[in-house]
């Protein structure tokens, strides 16, 4: 009994061992990744990595459109999802406004002009017009 516990043990370990090794890889090909953009990408995904929408907040505003899913918990993977989502979102809209009011030549720099309301406005309006 005892030698096929070692070997069990053994295992279990080996498989931890290249758990650990897949992801570390996936962590260095990110950094790569990363180590590859300028100074102003790199600032745009520091923005993105720390930006975060509360459950609670996206939780209300399910509720309020859609009733039935006022009982749902905050840690339903629905939530997280759409809360995903939404930040995916924002991020587009705020990139695409950027690039629009550059270039209009309504700011000289990308990060260092605040959006403005007209072009969030109308760069809403031409997402809502797509069809998907």
């Amino acid at each position: 009994m005892w030698p096929r516990k070692i070997k069990f043990l053994k295992k279990k370990s080996l498989i931890k061992d290249r758990n650990k090794n897949k992801i570390s890889n996936i962590q260095t090909l990110e950094y790569r990744k990363i180590q590859a953009f300028s100074k102003l990408q790199a600032l745009r995904y520091g923005f993105f990595r720390r930006s975060d929408l509360k459950k609670e907040k996206v939780k209300k505003i399910i509720s309020n459109i859609n009733p039935f899913l006022k009982n749902v918990n905050s840690s339903d993977p629905l939530i997280i999802s759409i809360k995903g989502l939404a930040k995916f979102f924002i991020g587009e809209l705020t990139e695409t406004t950027k690039q629009i009011m550059f270039e209009q030549r309504q700011s000289v720099e990308w990060t260092e002009s605040p959006l403005k309301i007209s072009f969030a406005l109308s760069n809403v309006k031409s997402f809502s017009l797509l069809k998907f």
